[in-house]
């Protein structure tokens, strides 16, 4: 009799994620998982423990799979209108990556820390992760620091709203047209 073959780790992040964005968080659990694997539920218990670890580990999979989408628009010189415009494009060209990420209820928002769930506007000016742009959009428009926070945070938020129409359907937009709109927003944030 042929054994089966072992069910790796990332045979069930692939699995994990695929449901996610196919069906939402909502879908994911260890039956689900076990289904699209062909496999019991033993494999999600023995590689992760619990449930719980395992979707903190689609999510963070899933971030990489975030990162990698943005690494192909991050410009360092341009950072600010860059990671901008790659956080729109996620929204409108892989619309359930976005909203598993950035509007889930389940996972709030994506890593890290995975443990927060919302954040006040201190905390996202403030963040590790936002800090480069911060920088970057100071030594760019010759900003303070003070300012460049302030235009990052208005930025940010601009963005965030094209995002969500985009991720609804309320907008239709080509790449230049959003281009054109983000470059105009950072022009007027920054003359403030």
């Amino acid at each position: 009799m042929a054994r089966t073959p072992r069910i790796t780790a990332e045979m069930l992040l692939e699995a994990g994620a695929a449901i996610t964005l196919e069906k939402g968080a909502d879908a994911l659990n260890v039956r689900s998982v076990a289904a699209k694997l062909n496999c019991s539920v033993q494999p999600v218990f023995r590689n992760f423990g619990s449930m719980e670890t395992f979707r903190r580990a689609v999510i963070e999979y899933l971030d990489g799979t975030y990162q990698s989408f943005v690494a192909q628009y991050l410009d360092k010189s341009d950072y600010l209108f860059t990671i901008s415009l790659a956080h729109i494009l996620l929204a409108r060209d892989r619309r359930n990556l976005f909203g598993v990420l950035f509007l889930s209820n389940e996972y709030g928002r994506r890593p890290p820390p995975a443990d927060i769930l919302s954040m006040t506007m201190p905390q996202i000016i403030s963040s590790p992760w936002n800090r480069e742009a911060i920088d970057c959009t100071a030594v760019q428009y010759g900003l303070t620091v003070k300012e460049a926070e302030a235009v990052y945070r208005d930025v940010r938020f601009y963005t965030f709203g094209i995002a969500e129409a985009l991720y609804a359907g309320s907008l239709i937009a080509e790449e230049n047209e959003l281009r054109q709109l983000l470059r105009g927003a950072i022009r007027k944030f920054c003359a403030k």
